[in-house]
């Protein structure tokens, strides 16, 4: 019996399993992976601190998208915007970046920068192109998250510090925030705030470079430029214009005159002068009694010497049936207010033959001041102001011949001119009637070097009148106002040779005759005026 192959063993072949493969088709999600990982570290890594800046209002934030720019690098983005809870202000939520982690000190000023263009300012012009951003200055404090951020454009300058004062006044002129202040023509400083105090008193602060705080000394004299100036004179025409900036909103200027003074602390408060006449005008106050205060204006009618401009009045009030002027005088003027020195009002005057304070048309009403001639007077702060004509009357008494011409009618009175020869040599001071009264009484004040023209038989004659004769008809015309004070008021005449007469003293009496002979026209005896 042969046997049959044994098929109940398996003969299949031992196949080994396959290696484990990565399927090309995970390469890209990988690497995908790799990136993601990568750009999340790395913005880890460069991220900053987060801070909350408050804003009254936030025009044209996004989070997300708008940037914090400090020195004009994106040093930041905001990563959220809310409301406070009483709805009051908006919270904005800024990542900074890590190499911007400074920024979050305390003192640091946040902003919106936004388009702005008007007269006084004009900024953010970059943001009509990359949209509003939030800005930023460094400050010095300790570390804080929370800021409250500037509804305005922060003065100062980034890196440069500042010494602080003020200026204040009762009323500010057209000064704002950016207004330039200026020491002898160079910008040192800007106004930086414009506020009003409980005293209803307004008042700036004013920051001044530290490079020139120096000249800050407590005896600085602070005054306003407007934007444009006109000055009228005798020939002169001149408009000032102070620049753009200036003209825009005017600005502030500040000088010495007379000594420096010491300097001062930060916050030291300066009066503000309406002009540099002003300024310029620093002693201590004058005040003079006049009966008529016309024309007279504080802060601009001057005080004259000699023409030039000396001082300022700073105050007009009525007191007493008088009117008080307060004024003050510019350094290096003391002399003026010794006692004996004159204070005359200046206004134009226009009479038939004279005009006199012509220039007072343009430049204005202005007081002259005579100092006592002897200079010996002591100081004073208060004197009686006079007019022109009073002021002319009290010189020629001062040095003057006293005589008395005899009238039984005259118009002419007190200021009339007394003259010889066409040369004006004195005065009428004073009218009066005789104790008799049959006659009119003229005192005439000839000055002391004139007094050698009277001799006993001088003639003296009323020339104010205008006399029209001919034929049997003889006219006469008066004219009071000719007679007082136009140039021809009372004439003299001395006779020539030993017709002429003794020498009279103070107080001879004249006759004053109401025209002239012919025969006194031809008298012209030599004299020698004292020199």
């Amino acid at each position: 019996m042969s046997s049959a192959p044994d098929d109940s063993h398996d003969h299949g072949e031992i196949v080994p399993p396959p290696r484990f493969r990565i399927s090309w088709a995970w390469l890209f999600p990988l690497l995908a992976a790799i990136a993601a990982g990568w750009m999340f570290y790395s913005n880890w890594k460069t991220e900053g601190p987060e801070i909350d800046i408050e804003f009254t209002s936030a025009p044209g934030i996004h989070a997300g998208k708008t940037a914090l720019i400090y020195r004009g690098i994106e040093t930041g983005t905001v990563s959220k915007i809310r409301l406070d809870p009483s709805l009051n202000k908006v919270v904005v939520t800024v990542r900074l970046k890590a190499f911007a982690a400074n920024l979050a000190k305390a003192g640091s000023t946040f902003w919106i920068e936004q388009p702005v263009i008007s007269l006084s300012q004009a900024s953010g012009i970059q943001s009509l192109i990359d949209g509003n951003s939030i800005q930023a200055v460094l400050g010095d404090g300790p570390s804080t998250n929370h800021f409250v951020g500037s509804d305005k454009i922060p003065i100062e300058q980034e890196g440069k510090s500042h010494f602080k004062i003020r200026i204040t006044n009762a009323r500010i002129p057209l000064l704002e925030r950016g207004s330039p202040v200026y020491f002898r023509g160079m910008q040192v400083g800007v106004v930086s705030e414009k506020n009003l105090l409980d005293n209803k008193e307004t008042s700036l602060t004013v920051l001044v470079d530290q490079e020139y705080v120096q000249l800050l000394r407590s005896n600085a004299r602070f005054w306003f430029i407007p934007p444009t100036s006109i000055k009228l004179g005798s020939g002169i025409f001149k408009i000032d214009f102070g620049g753009l900036k200036s003209a825009l909103f005017g600005s502030i200027a500040f000088d010495f005159f007379g000594p420096q003074g010491v300097m001062v602390p930060t916050g030291t408060a300066f009066p503000l002068c309406a002009s540099e006449e002003d300024a310029r005008a620093n002693s201590e106050p004058l005040k003079l009694a006049f009966t008529n205060g016309q024309g007279l204006q504080a802060g601009e009618t001057q005080i004259r010497y000699l023409g030039i401009p000396v001082g300022i009045i700073e105050k007009v009030e009525p007191s007493q049936g008088k009117v008080i002027v307060t004024a003050r005088l510019q350094s290096g003027y003391e002399f003026l207010r010794r006692k004996g020195s004159l204070f005359s009002v200046i206004r134009p005057s226009l009479e038939l033959q004279k005009i006199t304070g012509l220039e007072t048309f343009i430049s204005g009403i202005y007081i002259d001041c005579i100092p006592d001639p002897n200079g010996v007077g002591l100081p004073s702060n208060r004197f009686q102001g006079t007019s022109q004509e009073e002021t002319d009357l009290i010189q020629t008494l001062d040095n003057g011949f006293a005589v008395t011409l005899q009238s039984p009618s005259t118009k002419i009175g007190p200021g009339a001119n007394v003259i010889y020869r066409g040369v004006v040599v004195g005065k009428v001071i004073k009218k009066s009637l005789s104790k008799d009264g049959r006659n009119v009484n003229l005192v005439a004040m000839i000055e002391s070097s004139y007094a050698k023209l009277l001799r006993e038989n001088t003639r003296f004659w009323n020339t104010g009148g205008v006399k029209i004769s001919g034929g049997l008809i003889s006219l006469r015309i008066q004219a009071p106002a000719l007679e007082s004070q136009a140039l021809e008021g009372i004439q003299f005449a001395t006779p020539e040779g030993p017709e002429m007469g003794g020498k009279v003293k103070p107080g001879h009496v004249y006759q004053l005759n109401d025209s002239p002979k012919k025969e006194w026209f031809q008298w012209a005896p030599p004299f020698f005026r004292d020199q």
